[in-house]
């Protein structure tokens, strides 16, 4: 099926710009930077109180934000490109660092996430990955895609000697 609310306009992010979000443990939104409002075309009214999966664009595998989620909910820092959707359906690629918030007692209390203009050199790269991530889960029932495409990213991790996701992202930066 077609998705009919992409544009394949792309918003190219400027080198000096940052995008600065805040979730709480589930993933909903209780800050944002005039940047990711500027960029998104959301007002900050559409976006605080909602999950930040209204960002998610569909050429986003899910199992890379599986992966994001197991490794921010273990504690770990997890860096990663990622392609979002602006409210008008364009797009526009990041290279996204996303950490765990804790309180004094060391207990997740939220995540922070900052996002950069990505390596342009690189985008063909990571638009190949995705689309290859994207084929093997579409295989597959949608209960196990998450699961199936993480194998296939460690997969191909590996093969280019890494252990994961944020190793392979910062050896390129």
């Amino acid at each position: 099926m077609i998705d009919r609310s992409v544009t394949g306009h792309e918003i190219i992010m400027k080198p000096t710009q940052t995008i600065q979000s805040r979730t709480d443990p589930r993933g909903v939104i209780n800050y944002v930077n005039q940047t990711l409002i500027d960029v998104s075309g959301y007002s900050r009214e559409e976006l605080i109180g909602k999950p930040h999966s209204l960002l998610r664009h569909p050429d986003m595998p899910r199992s890379v934000f599986y992966v994001l989620w197991e490794t921010i909910q273990s504690g770990k820092e997890f860096y990663g490109y990622v392609v979002n959707r602006a409210q008008n359906g364009d797009h526009y690629w990041v290279i996204a660092y996303v950490a765990p918030r804790f309180d004094a007692h060391g207990q997740v209390i939220g995540y922070s996430s900052v996002r950069r203009a990505p390596l342009r050199d690189r985008l063909p790269e990571w638009e190949e990955l995705y689309a290859a991530i994207r084929e093997v889960e579409a295989k597959v029932d949608r209960n196990q895609q998450c699961e199936v495409g993480k194998a296939f990213l460690l997969k191909y991790l590996k093969r280019s000697r890494f252990d994961d996701l944020t190793q392979y992202v910062l050896a390129g930066l």
